[in-house]
């Protein structure tokens, strides 16, 4: 029986249901090296993350700000004991850009790498799907309901990780290598997995659960929004434009041009805030917080760990 939900979520709750996530969440990381124990997951960890991402893509302006969708249905199929055993297949995919102008990924766990190639012409897709299980046979039975679905819709190119609401048991992992034009907009959300976006002249959004995100090269505005992990940013502003980092947990590192033309501010609760090689008209510091006018004040930039985290920002 599926029950419809609807709800209008707004953004200053986001942050709400980031903490009851580290709370429901009980099971081990599906990253979990070679020879280290493995514990099966509760089987209402998948189902919980595919609603908690459902309200963080929301509350992000991800689809707009209405949800939509249906709980599914718990199996009665009895949980795998391990995962152990891995079975994987390559898949690939070029689609010419024509008159596109973004790019939108949509992950449910695995590493995720962006880089933008001049005088590219197309988008080059290159995933490695895995499913660990408690033998080969199973994880190769299972494979088939691992998929990579590709769109090219009028504007934008989508890709999107398909794979059963209810795992069993099982890790389903999509890694990505993804190439294209330096000009497309990119967009990445992810459940858990480091998150690369390299040499983009374009805006760039990475909203993530779980795992580091990295931004080389970039030359746009950037929406980076993390709930565990480190971010790590060389961004140049255009004027007027925009930065905003946030993480719960784990420190936010930011390189930007010594000539930044925005109002900045950093906050963090348990953490420190240093700042390198910048001059901060009208500063205001504290132990938690410091805001001051980088050149004439032309954009913003916003960085917050919310609950424990450094900050730190330096010019090149």
């Amino acid at each position: 029986m599926q029950h419809s939900v609807k709800r209008s979520i707004k953004k200053h709750k986001r942050r709400d249901a980031y903490r009851e996530s580290s709370k429901m969440l009980d099971g081990t990381n599906p990253h979990t090296p070679r020879g280290c124990a493995v514990k099966s997951k509760p089987r209402n960890y998948t189902i919980f993350l595919f609603l908690l991402t459902s309200i963080i893509l929301a509350s992000c302006g991800v689809g707009g700000g209405d949800i939509n969708f249906s709980i599914p249905p718990i199996s009665n199929n009895p949980l795998v004991s391990n995962t152990n055993f891995e079975a994987v297949k390559l898949f690939s995919a070029e689609v010419p850009v024509g008159n596109y102008t973004q790019f939108n990924l949509t992950g449910k766990g695995g590493v995720v790498t962006v880089t933008g190639i001049s005088g590219a012409t197309s988008v080059m897709i290159s995933a490695i799907k895995r499913v660990q299980s408690v033998s080969i046979e199973d994880a190769e039975a299972h494979l088939q309901e691992l998929n990579v679905n590709v769109q090219d819709l009028a504007t934008e190119i989508r890709v999107e990780t398909i794979q059963p609401i209810d795992d069993g048991g099982r890790n389903y992992i999509v890694d990505y290598t993804i190439t294209l034009p330096i000009f497309l907009e990119v967009h990445v959300q992810n459940i858990g997995g480091i998150v690369t976006l390299d040499s983009i002249n374009n805006d760039v959004t990475v909203i993530n659960v779980g795992g580091n995100i990295t931004l080389r090269n970039i030359l746009g505005r950037a929406l980076i929004d993390l709930v565990a992990g480190t971010i790590e940013g060389k961004v140049t502003l255009p004027l007027n434009g925009t930065i905003d980092m946030k993480t719960v947990t784990g420190d936010i590192h930011l390189a930007i041009p010594v000539n930044t033309s925005s109002e900045f501010s950093a906050t963090v609760n348990l953490g420190s805030i240093s700042d390198t090689n910048l001059v901060l008209q009208n500063e205001v510091r504290t132990s938690t917080f410091l805001s001051g006018t980088l050149g004439s004040g032309q954009g913003t930039i916003t960085l917050e760990t919310e609950v424990l985290g450094n900050i730190s920002v330096s010019g090149f």
